[in-house]
């Protein structure tokens, strides 16, 4: 909702930064408008198990991330995702080819990601046991660092979720799917952030 726009809808009307309906307050633009949106793309074409999916989603549920993209490898698990989260606001891709290389599964999922949202959250459904903390963390970590990627690091060993700003999609886009990730991560050194964790299920 713009606060430019005046309202004239079911006696709303708009004072302060405070939506009013009713002489009640309906909205307020303080508490309630987003700084930062945040897509979650997970990559299930490899071994997908609708439990893993249901703790993915219960870990990465924050009133930051607005979008949400599964990335799975056939129409079987399509089905079963869109049956059993009928009400859940996301998009389900398949990957035609899901024995191929990783990143094939990262282009397909970018493309579907909203361009409304600031930075991009890439998890590998394996690493479903993540803290619920860690996820805040990088979050707010990503509001007001300066770099354009964050990595978590337990022990000085990298893991995942990989947080990025969505202005470098169309870079991750232009890479040859030989290259991947560590390609990118490795000559973008620069603009990577390591953000320190208390939770070794990153790495696992």
């Amino acid at each position: 909702m713009n606060k430019r726009v005046k309202l004239l809808i079911d006696d709303l009307y708009i004072k302060k930064d405070k939506v009013y309906k009713n002489n009640s307050i309906f909205y307020d633009f303080n508490k309630n408008f987003l700084d930062c949106r945040f897509s979650l793309l997970t990559l299930s074409a490899r071994n997908f198990k609708i439990e893993n999916i249901e703790k993915i989603l219960e870990i990465f549920t924050f009133n930051e991330i607005t979008d949400y993209v599964f990335v799975v490898g056939d129409e079987k698990d399509k089905d079963l995702m869109i049956e059993k989260f009928k009400i859940f606001n996301g998009k389900v891709i398949i990957n035609p080819e899901p024995k191929d290389v990783l990143y094939s599964s990262i282009k397909i999922g970018l493309k579907a990601i909203s361009r409304r949202v600031d930075f991009v959250i890439l998890q590998f459904l394996s690493l479903y046991n993540i803290k619920k903390e860690t996820v805040d963390t990088l979050i707010e970590r990503a509001k007001i660092s300066k770099k354009d990627i964050l990595i978590p690091v337990f022990k000085k060993r990298k893991g995942h979720p990989i947080i990025f700003k969505s202005n470098l999609i169309p870079l991750f886009n232009s890479l040859r799917k030989e290259k991947g990730l560590p390609y990118l991560l490795k000559n973008y050194k620069d603009c990577i952030e390591e953000v320190e964790v208390d939770d070794e299920n990153i790495l696992k």
